[in-house]
């Protein structure tokens, strides 16, 4: 019986504070920021012990994650699908959408590779992201937060707590959130191979880095559209001039056009975003995203997880909806209003916005909010906390190391937790209908799981509660028929466990 399934869907100037920046390298007159001078007592980390970090900090957190079940959307789009079961099946279904990703399917499947396989992978893939996190933010912080004193412990907190955060999950444990984590490997080395092209001018060809990236990336998941205006929020962010950085996307442009192109002769594309386009209209999607903005801030962000939060459109405004509204124009206004005191914060918020804005904006979804649609998102947060951490250990170095610790224990103390609900469907539904108790779909998942587990009389009491929340759920009303032929048993809803 198929299961309910989901839409398709980062030198202290005299007097002032660790976090003051100072005239940013415009202001001065300069090309670039210099990098401020290392503290006497401090060591930064180097390259091979900062990546030995980030990979052991990320084995260790999802150590129990290489065993979890397939879930939800897994078993239409992994187990089912031609095109993610063989290379063969692969190249009858071009051209389809997200190639890339589904080719990474089909090959892990040709290789031998059952669900310990595709977990290993996304594993790995999250550890590569978190590496490359921390290659962008060590670059990038110089200009972002030139009197930051310890930029670089600054870059490997920041890749470090993003490694660790537990709204990672569903983009690493859930096999089918590869989509996001395999396109922000692609974004995420298309703008470490444009820094890289800057640093060496003369060798031409890696002016072609960057854009042949940021078009795999396309290929993995087409939301990785705002990776191209990444450059230019950095540079808003430091104040230096636009109008030079977007010459130099000429070559993003031009991926974009060809992308463009590529989506109007796709019919899957059609499809998709026909679907989406009547799923509600302007008005219903500002209010309903509005509502999931708010709870990607108050929720996720703050690592309470859920694979299936019950969100829906509202049907008028709401004290719910002006709290978000405020929250999400503070956001925006302090982005603004301490660009020039604070770029760092000012790239931070402008980084969460960014990512967020395919799958939380105009393009309507069915479901309002997911918690991987987050994981790219969550990198700006993550630097901004990290950039108070590493300036408040300009004067309170054992108070860092300790707040430090403690967060980084806690996010991948509260990451293993949630690997855990991943072990098998009966546990991930009892999981959500602990946090969705009103949502018709998770139990009706549950009772699903139930039901393979040959529990028929928990089954049937997670098919009532469906119904009572939904009485027009055909699913609900058929599989409880096949559990419990002739069911009188008063409709009720059971306590999650």
């Amino acid at each position: 019986m198929p299961r309910a399934l989901m839409f398709p869907s980062a030198e202290e100037t005299p007097g002032s504070s660790p976090l003051s920046p100072g005239p940013s390298a415009a202001a001065r007159g300069e090309g670039a920021a210099r990098p401020a001078p290392a503290s006497t007592n401090f060591v930064s980390p180097g390259p091979s012990h900062a990546i030995t970090v980030l990979v052991v900090a990320v084995l260790l957190a999802y150590a129990n994650a290489f065993g979890a079940a397939w879930q939800f959307d897994d078993f239409a789009t992994l187990l089912v699908q031609p095109a993610t079961q063989s290379l063969a099946g692969w190249r009858d279904a071009l051209p389809g959408i997200r190639p890339l990703l589904k080719l990474s399917y089909a090959l892990t499947r040709e290789l031998g590779g059952g669900v310990v396989a595709v977990h290993a992978t996304n594993i790995a893939i999250h550890a590569v992201n978190a590496c490359l996190l921390w290659a962008l933010w060590r670059r990038w912080l110089r200009l972002l937060a030139p009197s930051l004193q310890r930029p670089d412990l600054a870059a490997l907190l920041g890749a470090l707590l993003f490694a660790l955060h537990p709204a990672a999950t569903e983009a690493v444990t859930y096999a089918s959130g590869r989509s996001i984590s395999l396109a922000a490997t692609c974004g995420l080395a298309a703008l470490l191979a444009d820094e890289v092209a800057r640093a060496q001018p003369s060798r031409r060809w890696l002016a072609w880095a960057g854009p042949s990236l940021f078009a795999l990336a396309l290929a993995v998941r087409e939301t990785a559209v705002v990776i191209a205006a990444v450059p230019l929020l950095r540079v808003w962010a430091t104040g230096l001039p636009l109008r030079a950085e977007l010459r130099r996307l000429g070559g993003y442009a031009g991926v974009l056009a060809l992308a463009a192109v590529a989506a109007l002769a796709t019919p899957g594309y059609h499809v998709f975003f026909g679907v989406s386009l009547a799923t509600r209209d302007l008005a219903a999607q500002a209010m309903g995203q509005l509502l999931a903005h708010g709870y990607l801030l108050t929720h996720t962000l703050v690592g309470l997880t859920n694979i299936d939060p019950d969100l829906r459109v509202p049907d008028a405004w709401s004290p719910a909806l002006s709290a978000s509204a405020a929250a999400l124009a503070i956001l925006i206004a302090t982005m603004f209003a301490l660009r020039r005191r604070r770029p760092w914060l000012a790239f931070a918020i402008g980084w969460y916005l960014l990512q967020l804005a395919p799958a939380n904006s105009v393009l309507p979804r069915l479901d309002l909010a997911n918690d991987r649609h987050l994981y790219l998102a969550l990198a700006g947060p993550m630097l901004a906390l990290a950039c108070v951490l590493a300036g408040a250990a300009a004067q309170h170095r054992r108070v860092l190391a300790a707040a430090a610790l403690a967060v980084c224990a806690v996010f991948g103390y509260m990451t293993w937790q949630r690997n855990a609900d991943y072990r098998s469907e009966t546990a991930l539904w009892q999981a959500t209908v602990r946090d969705s108790p009103r949502k018709a779909r998770a139990w009706l998942n549950l009772g699903y799981a139930h039901r393979l587990d040959g529990d028929f009389a928990r089954a049937a009491a997670a098919y009532r509660c469906a119904l009572l929340l939904d009485p027009a759920n055909a699913q609900a009303a058929i599989d409880l028929d096949l559990v419990a032929p002739g069911d009188v048993a008063p409709a009720t809803c059971p306590a999650p466990g």
